[in-house]
């Protein structure tokens, strides 16, 4: 049975509304990162970088608040990096490439994308509804390894 006009738009909404919620969540850009040299950028968006590989691999065998402080620090680091990567902070010490700054709109969507994502796993650890906690980490794992692919160098 289709469903009407009505009831589609009112789903829309809904969804449109709990994305917004969702990124009500994020935190704040961390102000240290405004005073910060390029050589540093690169060091904490490197060790940002691992610190979320690690959560994401951790991600799958935790519930209750290991699975919160998982999804918090992913969150944390994703409103952080649009401004780790700001322009003239490519060093002879990162593996970025010189696109980032030509598509940065593009290239921060990926995060904002993935702050969303974040909050969706934040928000399921704290319902405990696993299956949409490991579904968000999972789709966090492949836009990492998506933005890798455009915006890294390869070894």
């Amino acid at each position: 049975m289709p469903i009407s006009r009505l009831a589609a738009i009112s789903f829309a909404m809904l969804v449109a509304l709990g994305s917004v919620a969702a990124l009500a969540q994020a935190p704040a850009v961390d102000p240290a990162i405004a005073s910060m040299t390029p050589d540093q950028m690169v060091a904490a968006r490197q060790a940002a970088m691992k610190e979320d590989g690690g959560a994401l691999k951790a991600a799958f065998g935790q519930t209750g608040a290991e699975a919160e402080a998982s999804a918090t620090l992913l969150l944390k680091n994703f409103t952080n990096f649009p401004a780790l990567f700001k322009e003239g902070s490519l060093t002879d010490k990162s593996d970025a490439l010189p696109v980032i700054w030509t598509e940065f709109d593009k290239f921060s969507g990926i995060f904002v994308k993935d702050q969303g994502l974040a909050a969706d796993m934040l928000a399921a650890a704290k319902s405990g509804d696993q299956a949409a906690y490991l579904t968000a980490a999972k789709a966090i794992g492949a836009s990492c390894g998506e933005c890798h692919q455009t915006y890294r160098k390869k070894d």
